[in-house]
């Protein structure tokens, strides 16, 4: 028992030097989440003015009156105007020079709009403006939500997408990569036990999980007053199951190939679906409500809502304790195929 216990300790050991022996490693893991962190907390974690351009539509007979118009700035410079003819528009409109229109902005009885509805920059523009140019006193009363910027939404998709990517890269193609160079071969030969093996290799993706998001949490309150709101042991629980998950999966994904082309295309073809419908960077609320229902399903969704439950709803261990149990029955089941078909050469 103390010799296994020895051979695990030099086994994590050894996948921390490896790790630290690679200075862009570090970036990617530390550096590159805050960065994108501050990114988003920057474009969308305060309130933005309203700032957009308007064409200004009139006939050639007006356009005198028009030039005058624009020259008064109505609205100072929260609004560009600018004097667009009408056999200009539609260029304008869809190359997005400019988001909407107006015609004869100086009458109200006759002012019309043109801009595409759908577009919601362009409808929000639209009703701010509208109520600017009548004079209407505002009637919104702003109310501060906790958790109710974008920032608060995207952190822990982004929390979740470090589990993810730490296990999936850098385990999987770090298995791949050492079957390559021959290096799994002469661990079997030592002789090493693959549970062994895998055992210290957990312990430092643990280990170098925790430290990038203690990092990326830390960060967060500092610059943008992100705080767990729920229970800090229900979340450290749920990262827990989620690194089980992710690495038993990345054991699967790197068990049988040597070629790291190969290793890469697997791995992207498993992590690409993944942003796209785990809810990382938008709600799901946008899909269908068939499709939206068959998602939540899926292991990196249940990481990242029960992340959010937790962070931002002020959930506990009711909220998260379904999706850790999903996520330990992933995790075990794709260990146990790879360990099963595992090549060490």
């Amino acid at each position: 028992m103390t010799r296994r216990l020895g051979a695990i300790l030099q086994i994590y050991l050894w996948s921390l030097r490896d790790y630290l022996r690679e200075p862009a490693a570090l970036f990617w893991t530390l550096g590159f989440p805050i960065l994108m962190t501050l990114a988003f907390g920057q474009v969308t974690g305060r309130p933005k003015e309203l700032r957009a351009t308007v064409a200004v539509v009139a006939s050639p007979a007006e356009q005198e009156r028009a030039a005058r118009w624009i020259a008064d700035e109505p609205l100072g410079s929260a609004v560009h105007f600018v004097n667009v003819p009408e056999n200009e528009l539609a260029r304008a409109l869809a190359t997005g020079k400019v988001r909407l229109a107006v015609e004869r902005p100086w009458e109200p009885t006759t002012r019309r709009w043109r801009f595409d509805p759908s577009n919601q920059e362009a409808l929000s523009v639209y009703h701010e403006l509208r109520d600017r140019l009548d004079q209407r006193p505002s009637d919104i009363d702003p109310v501060a939500v906790t958790g109710g910027r974008y920032i608060d939404f995207v952190l822990p998709g982004l929390l979740a997408l470090g589990i993810v990517n730490s296990c999936l890269w850098a385990v999987g193609l770090g298995l791949v990569e050492l079957r390559e160079k021959r290096v799994l071969r002469l661990m079997l030969a030592t002789p090493l036990r693959p549970r062994t093996f895998f055992g210290g290799m957990f312990l430092a993706r643990l280990t170098l999980s925790t430290v990038e998001a203690g990092t990326l949490l830390a960060a967060s309150s500092l610059l943008f007053g992100v705080h767990v709101l729920g229970s800090v042991w229900a979340l450290a629980g749920l990262w827990l199951c989620g690194l089980v998950a992710f690495f038993g999966l990345a054991v699967l994904l790197g068990s049988r190939t040597d070629r790291p082309s190969i290793g890469q295309g697997l791995i992207n073809a498993a992590t690409l679906p993944m942003f796209l419908v785990s809810g990382i960077f938008f709600s799901l609320d946008n899909f269908p409500p068939a499709l939206a229902s068959v998602f939540r399903a899926f292991p990196p969704t249940l990481l990242v809502d029960g992340t959010r439950a937790v962070m931002g709803g002020g959930g506990g261990w009711p909220e998260v304790a379904l999706p850790c149990l999903v996520l330990l029955a992933t995790g075990a089941a794709c260990f146990a195929v790879g360990k099963r078909i595992f090549r060490f050469h």
